[in-house]
Order: structure tokens, then sequence, then C-alpha cells
């Protein structure tokens, strides 16, 4: 072998080695690089949990946790702050009781406030509306009876009245709303829309059942009135 031969050869050999010694760099590189994404993702993810456990879950709300300090309720969404809600006095977010009415509605909280209970709109950033306690379950989940200022109305599973707090008092089955308000008994079916309505001289509270297409409607006053409300006709028989 001459001597241009060697050179040639050590000259390739040379390449070769620096070559294998920048791609070695790149591959160390592209390590450290690996291995601090997964160590900054690591860090990012410990903040987000020690974040987490700070906050507080709101009953049946799968989209919001909350964090109170003292007269103040910030609500969150993951770990991002949105909205605060100022309470007047003694307020909490209201427990989860076996009477409660649970609203299909992750953005409408139940806040206890002042003695009352308050509907917070975390997507308006508002009260909606003030009740007097929880809204209160019936046998239809459609609908939960609520009260303002001691009279009764309904609400429905989005949050919306569906009835204004006029009334004095409120009976639902699966099939009808019955109310008591200003000597009258009205009639709604299921949609709420207004079927008849009758006067009458005893007031008290209601309670209705159905039997044979015949809405039984008995009223609790000095004495007891039962109504027989006929559902196929959709009037009164007495």
């Amino acid at each position: 072998m001459n001597d241009i031969e060697n050179e040639n050869k050590s000259k390739f050999q040379m390449q070769f080695i620096d070559k294998f010694i920048v791609s070695m760099i790149g591959v160390a590189n592209v390590i450290v690089i690996i291995i601090t994404i997964i160590s900054v993702n690591n860090n990012y993810k410990k903040m987000y949990e020690e974040q987490l456990k700070k906050l507080s879950d709101i009953p049946y709300n799968e989209t919001y946790k909350y964090l109170q300090k003292n007269d103040v309720i910030t609500f969150y969404q993951g770990t991002t702050p949105l909205t605060k809600y100022k309470c007047i006095k003694d307020c909490n977010i209201t427990k989860f009781s076996s009477s409660q009415f649970i609203i299909d509605n992750d953005d409408l909280i139940p806040i206890a406030d002042n003695g009352k209970v308050t509907l917070y709109s975390i997507k308006d950033n508002k009260n909606v509306v003030v009740l007097d306690d929880i809204p209160q379950t019936s046998i239809n989940n459609r609908y939960g009876i609520i009260k303002i200022n001691g009279k009764d109305g309904v609400i429905n599973k989005h949050g919306n009245i569906a009835l204004e707090c006029i009334y004095n008092d409120i009976d639902i089955n699966t099939s009808h709303i019955v109310t008591l308000g200003n000597n009258t008994i009205y009639v709604f079916d299921n949609t709420t829309n207004l079927l008849s309505s009758k006067g009458i001289t005893t007031t008290g509270d209601i309670s209705i059942s159905e039997k044979n297409n015949n809405l039984y409607i008995n009223i609790f006053g000095n004495q007891t009135t039962t109504l027989i409300f006929d559902t196929k006709t959709n009037k009164f028989t007495n």
C-alpha cells in the first residue's frame, strides 16, 4: 500500500470519526431535550395536582371547583380561576341532601348566603335568583319546587323557572302540576301548560294522586276537600 492510499484511508477514518462524534453529540442533545421536557411536564403535573388539592368539589358538578377565603368564593375550571362570588353573610356552597332537587346545569351553583340560597351563574357572573331555601325534589325528576318570600314556584332541570313563585302550595306527579293560589286550584300538564282552574273556598296544603284517568286533588284546610279532575277532558267533575 503506497503513501497516497494510506493518507486517503487516514482521512476517511478521521471523517468517519468526526461524523460519529457529531452524531453522538446530536443524540445526546436530543436525549437532554427529551429529559428536560419530561422533567418540565412532571413538575407541571405535580404543581397542577398540588393546586387541585387546594380546591373543593361542588356537589354533583363535574366542570368546576371552588376555593373559599373568608367572604369570597372563587370558582375554577381545572386550575384556572374564572369568577368570584362576594358573600353577604355566612355563605357556603350548599351540600347535597336527599330532599334537594339537582339542577342539571354545571354553570348554576346554589350558594347558601345570608339565610337564603342564591343560584349563581358562573358563565354570566351574576346572581340568577335568590330563594328562601334549596330547591326541593318532587316525584317528577324534571321539576323541583322552589320558594321565594314564602311563595312556591317550579324550577326545571336546566335551572329555568317554569312557574313563578306566586302560589301558596304546589304538588307534582309524573304527568301534572297542581298549584294553589288566590283561592284557586290550577292544573298544568307536564310541560307547564295550563289545562284548567277552579275557584275554591277552602285553602290549605294540597296533595294529588291519579287513578283511572282521574286526578284527585286533596285540599287540607279546616276541613279536607277533594276535587276530581278528568285527565281525558281536562275538566273538573265536581
